[in-house]
C-alpha cells in the first residue's frame, strides 16, 4: 500500500516538473514570464488609472497587483485543469495511472506561479510599509486553498467535457476574458464610479475571494472567516461531485482523443 502511494506521489512530482519545463521550453526569458505577464498588465492598468484620475484608495498599486495576480491564479487553474487530459493524451493512451494526477499536476503549475508572484508582492508590501501579520498570511493560504478546491472541482467536469466538445476551450477563454472586466481588479466595487453601482460586481464571488486576499495582506476590506468557510464547504461539495463524475467518465475518453 505504501509503495503504491509513493509511486503516485513520484508520478505527480515528475508530471509537475515536466509541465513546468515544457511551458517555458525554448523560451529566452523562461520562468521570468511568470512575472512579466502580470506585471506588464499591472503597469498598463496602473498608468491608465492614475493618469485618468486620483487612485480610489490608499495603496492602490498593491490593490491592483493582488487583483491581477490572484485572478491570474484562478484563470490558470481553470485553463490548465480544463486542458489537463487533452494535453497529456499521449501519456494517457500509453501508460495506466490514476487520471486525477494529470489534473493535480496541471493545477500545481498555477500554484507555483502564485507562489512566485506572492513572494514579490510581500517584498513590495514590506517596502511600502504595509503591516502584514502571520494571521494574515495564514488567512491568505486559506483563501488560496479555497480557490484551489474550486479550481479542482471545476476541472473535474471541464477536463472531460473538453475532450468531447473542443469548442469549450474557446468558450471558457472568452468567459474568463469577460469575467475579468466584471471583477473588481482595477476598480473598487463599493466606492468606485467605474463599478457603476453594479450589485453583481460587488457580489461577484471571484471578486469576494480577491478582496479576502487583500484583507489578508491588510490592503483592503476586512477578514471574513465565515464567508471563506462557506466558500470552502461549497467548493468541497463541488469537488466531491466532480470527482465522482470524473472517475465515471474518464474510462470512456480514449475513443475521443
Amino acid at each position: 500500500m505504501q509503495k503504491s502511494v509513493i509511486s503516485k506521489r513520484d508520478l505527480l512530482i515528475n508530471l509537475v516538473k515536466a509541465n513546468f519545463k515544457m511551458r517555458y521550453q525554448n523560451s529566452v526569458l523562461g520562468i521570468l514570464w511568470v512575472l512579466i505577464k502580470p506585471y506588464a498588465t499591472f503597469l498598463v492598468l496602473y498608468y491608465i488609472r492614475v493618469n485618468a484620475g486620483k487612485a480610489p484608495i490608499e495603496n492602490y498599486g498593491l490593490y491592483l497587483l493582488i487583483g491581477i495576480v490572484f485572478y491570474g491564479f484562478i484563470s490558470e487553474m481553470i485553463t490548465f485543469g480544463q486542458m489537463a487530459l487533452l494535453d497529456k493524451s499521449n501519456i494517457i493512451l500509453k501508460v495506466s495511472f490514476p487520471k486525477e494526477i494529470a489534473l493535480l499536476s496541471s493545477l500545481a503549475n498555477a500554484v507555483i506561479n502564485l507562489l512566485i508572484n506572492t513572494i514579490l508582492i510581500l517584498i513590495l508590501a514590506f517596502t511600502a510599509g504595509v503591516q502584514i501579520t502571520p494571521i494574515g498570511i495564514l488567512y491568505f493560504i486559506l483563501v488560496s486553498i479555497t480557490a484551489f478546491v474550486w479550481g479542482l472541482g471545476i476541472s473535474f467536469f471541464t477536463s472531460v467535457f473538453t475532450i468531447r466538445f473542443r469548442d469549450l476551450k474557446n468558450i471558457m477563454e472568452l468567459a474568463l476574458f469577460l469575467f475579468y472586466w466584471a471583477t473588481p481588479i482595477f476598480f473598487v466595487a463599493e466606492k468606485d464610479s467605474l463599478a457603476g453601482g453594479s450589485s453583481f460586481m460587488a457580489l461577484n464571488p471571484v471578486g469576494i475571494l480577491i478582496n479576502q486576499v487583500r484583507a489578508g495582506f491588510n490592503i483592503y476590506s476586512s477578514i471574513e472567516y465565515s464567508t471563506i468557510l462557506i466558500y470552502l464547504v461549497l467548493g468541497l461539495i463541488v469537488c466531491y461531485l466532480g470527482s465522482k463524475f470524473f472517475n465515471r467518465q474518464v474510462k470512456k475518453i480514449a475513443e475521443y482523443f
